[in-house]
């Protein structure tokens, strides 16, 4: 259902759920809501999509994925190069409102089902962060847990290991249980920056974080380049954009000029976990920016750049154990600030892959914004 409005709105289905899930804050929910009650009703094993709405879905490609009745009743279709209107805003405000009242249910449905005081969620939509920071107010669980891939890219890797444990092989926990650096790393390689005749870089020395650090504090925009890609659709400070919240205008610097995206699409921070408490209400440790979450009074007034338009932030909280370069920056930028936060978002453009190697890195930082890119050791400029 969400990838079928999300088509309908004008972005990719299975790909840009996430801009729709943003457009949402700007938009009214009354507009829809009863038609949404009707089309997904929730039941006392679940909920029913009504296919009045939204056809029966066939394997074959080409069937519309919303109905008639429903264009009639919402917005024709709309083209990506039109102008988004309130129409627009208000079809996906109800369309999130509807998504987390049913996730609400289904998680209470579980811990009847179940006893449990602890829920782990998968599949796709359990990208929906703020979905996810709605049960987790709900109280129904003392923790809840998204894996860093929840939808088909953490179902290979679940295949996967479901086959090594089949074959009597000794259970695999160390290297995968609660980690997200699971790809491939490129460390101690040459780097030949002929290509990028404008580039230029320096090695840097055992001090790498706190030079990041200084450079993000005096408003540099950088792209961070290190160790094991992430797996999951989130960058979690290894193929990273790194900015200060502080800085002003750093949202529209990097929605216009950096990844060139919807001027609305909020950008997440990330904090030690230590000190998640002072910024965030969320009561419990993110460490795959899957959970949206309150803020505090001091976020609103010290770092308003990373709250977004439903009072909401998506964090990740960082420790120590779990990506120690990282760590380190966010505590040296809070020495420097007296604020240990930054934004946080993916290292790619609007439209591509994050990028997995160094080549695809440094093409990013030649053709956008990015001021500069901490590579392996490396501090390479324009």
């Amino acid at each position: 259902m969400y990838g079928a409005v999300t088509e309908h709105l004008g972005w990719r289905r299975g790909d840009e759920e996430g801009t729709v899930m943003a457009l949402a804050a700007l938009g009214d929910p009354a507009r829809f809501r009863h038609l949404f009650a009707r089309a997904v009703r929730t039941t006392a094993t679940g909920f029913r999509i009504d296919p009045g709405y939204f056809p029966t879905r066939t394997l074959t490609s080409g069937y519309a994925r919303t109905s008639r009745r429903f264009v009639a009743e919402t917005c024709p279709e709309r083209h990506p190069s039109e102008a988004l209107t309130d129409v627009h805003r208000d079809l996906a405000a109800a369309l999130q409102e509807r998504t987390e009242q049913v996730m609400v249910h289904l998680a209470r449905r579980a811990r009847v089902l179940t006893g449990s005081r602890r829920l782990c969620v998968g599949g796709g939509v359990a990208t929906n962060c703020v979905s996810i920071g709605k049960i987790i107010e709900s109280g129904i669980f003392d923790e809840v847990f998204v894996p860093p891939a929840p939808g088909d890219a953490g179902t290979a890797i679940g295949a996967a290991l479901a086959v090594h444990v089949d074959g009597r092989s000794p259970r695999p926990v160390a290297g995968v249980a609660r980690s997200c650096y699971l790809g491939p790393s490129y460390e101690d390689q040459p780097l030949d920056l002929t290509p990028w005749p404008g580039l230029h870089q320096k090695t840097l020395g055992i001090e790498t974080a706190e030079f990041l650090a200084d450079q993000l504090a005096y408003g540099t925009i950088a792209g961070l380049f290190q160790g094991a890609v992430e797996a999951g659709p989130r960058a979690l400070g290894n193929r990273s954009i790194l900015a200060s919240p502080l800085e002003p205008g750093v949202v529209e610097r990097l929605n216009a000029t950096v990844k060139f995206r919807e001027p609305f699409r909020p950008f997440a921070p990330m904090v030690p976990a230590e000190r998640a408490d002072e910024f965030f209400t969320l009561g419990q440790q993110a460490p795959y920016m899957s959970m949206a979450s309150g803020v505090t009074d001091k976020t609103r007034e010290r770092v308003p750049a990373i709250v977004h338009a439903n009072d909401t932030s998506r964090l990740q909280t960082v420790t120590r154990s779990q990506n120690p370069f990282m760590h380190a920056v966010l505590t040296a930028f809070g020495r420097w600030t007296g604020v240990p936060v930054l934004i946080n978002t993916s290292l790619n453009v609007k439209g591509k892959p994050i990028c997995g190697t160094p080549e695809m890195a440094l093409d990013c930082l030649a053709n956008s914004g990015l001021d500069a890119l901490l590579l392996e050791g490396r501090w390479i400029t324009k």
